[in-house]
């Protein structure tokens, strides 16, 4: 079994391959890492590749397509949990559930981060549910990473009814957009700088650098996975075997010619009735080159709307423009999801922009977090002393909230206001006021946004 100071995310050489017999009866649970070799000489890694593609109605890729993933899985030093059939043989068959996690950094505020420990590629087969699959791969993977002291777990979660009985909480969310670009459409700030067109390829290094300087400022992002290189690169072997797909990039210098922001984007095609593009991959470092894009985007030629699917929930795209009605939203989605696991190291990893005291009751069904907390925050640094818990008191101590686990890991970056959460009947005030003041302490100095998915 792998000891608690083992790490779960590629750190520790040592690691080695796990089976657990019968985690649930007639089933065996296997965790490996992925080894970046081509499918040939690591038949398991491409069986598990193939359940979640299925999982999630998608081809399966075969060939350079299917070495390329499992190459990009390596490089995110991801782990693999298959959940098997009793005996089975992984190289020869495909498991019933599967799950994968791998560590990134996640941005608390502006120059602070803590480590998170992501999930993805979670699936269930549909001829294995209701057998406690996904209990069982999850219990065992936040164990885990508990014990390796990462104190944050994070997903994105194609259900939204299915993770809070884990204990996770939405903290960022994400809408789809349409800009009306027809006619006389203008900004209504200042442009500066210049954009250029260039090869998607000629992201390769531009790309990740700039992402990591806006990822610094953006409480809510988390560290990029691999698959951005191909993505924005349009380099994806299962897309027109790597050649390109028709992928437009431009790229934004400030005044003093430095690149400050990019966004990619596709044309739709002349049988649409609006021509419209999409805008895929948007990053800007400041806000100078936020006006910038936008600016050359809504003036592109013969261009008369743009979809974008990963906007923030801001307004800040309304307020750039002259007219903000010609900014509709399509639709809202969840994005981030975070499950803390250890309170201390979470309240104290972000900044605080005031001063202030709470004593704060957490439940916490699977028992990480739960017990009663003091947060303390004197000149923006935050100190948590665990004061009690459910059964015994340590002193004697009033708490001014109580709140599950979920929702304090909703709230924790400021995206997600404890007041409202309270009016919901999701918090419990034991002090008048008490929610409003948690609202104002985790408030941010700028938006709370998860800029990727993974």
């Amino acid at each position: 079994m792998m000891q608690p100071t083992d790490r779960p995310d590629g750190h520790t050489d040592g690691f080695t391959d796990e089976r657990t017999a019968e985690i649930l009866p007639g089933l065996d649970l296997l965790r490996f890492r992925s080894s970046g070799r081509p499918a040939a000489e690591d038949p398991r890694g491409a069986r598990m590749i193939a359940a979640v593609e299925r999982g999630f109605y998608e081809a399966v890729p075969t060939g350079a397509a299917l070495d390329q993933v499992l190459d990009l899985d390596a490089q995110d030093q991801r782990t693999y949990v298959g959940v098997y059939e009793a005996g089975a043989a992984p190289e020869t068959t495909e498991p019933v559930g599967t799950f994968a996690s791998f560590s990134k950094n996640l941005q608390t505020g502006p120059g602070r981060e803590i480590e998170g420990f992501l999930i993805s590629d979670v699936t269930v087969r549909s001829t294995h549910r209701r057998r406690g699959i996904l209990r069982a791969m999850m219990r065992a993977e936040l164990d885990r990473a508990a014990a390796a002291g990462i104190p944050v777990a994070a997903l994105s979660a194609s259900e939204a009814t299915i993770y809070r009985r884990f204990g996770f909480g939405v903290a960022t969310t994400r809408r789809t957009v349409e800009v009306d670009t027809g006619g006389e459409v203008a900004l209504a700030g200042p442009v500066s700088g210049s954009m250029r067109m260039v090869e998607p390829k000629d992201l390769r290094d531009l790309g990740p650098a700039l992402y990591d300087r806006a990822h610094r400022q953006s409480p809510g992002a988390v560290g990029r996975t691999a698959a951005y290189s191909v993505i924005e690169t349009d380099t994806w072997m299962s897309k027109n075997d790597g050649k390109g797909t028709g992928v437009l990039a431009a790229v934004h210098h400030d005044d003093g010619g430095t690149p400050r922001g990019y966004v990619t984007y596709t044309f739709t095609g002349w049988d649409q009735k609006v021509p419209t593009v999409k805008v895929g991959v948007l990053v800007a470092s400041t806000a100078a080159s936020y006006r910038a894009i936008w600016d050359y985007l809504i003036h592109l030629d013969l261009i008369r709307k743009v979809e974008w699917g990963f906007a923030s929930d801001d307004r800040l795209l309304e307020n750039l423009l002259v007219d903000p009605r010609r900014v509709k939203t399509t639709g809202h989605a969840d994005q981030l999801w975070l499950r803390i696991l250890d309170v201390p190291a979470c309240l104290t990893g972000r900044p605080y922009h005031r001063d202030g005291e709470l004593v704060l009751e957490v439940t916490d069904p699977l028992g990480y977090a739960a017990g009663i907390w003091r947060l303390t925050v004197e000149g923006g640094t935050a100190g948590v002393v665990r004061v009690g818990d459910a059964k015994t008191e340590l002193e004697t101590v009033t708490a001014d909230l109580s709140l599950d686990i979920a929702e304090l890991s909703s709230v924790y970056l400021g995206g997600v206001s404890a007041e409202m959460l309270r009016q919901a009947g999701r918090i419990t005030e034991l002090r008048r006021g008490a929610a409003a003041e948690l609202t104002a302490l985790l408030a941010q100095d700028r938006p709370v946004f998860c800029m990727t998915g993974f």
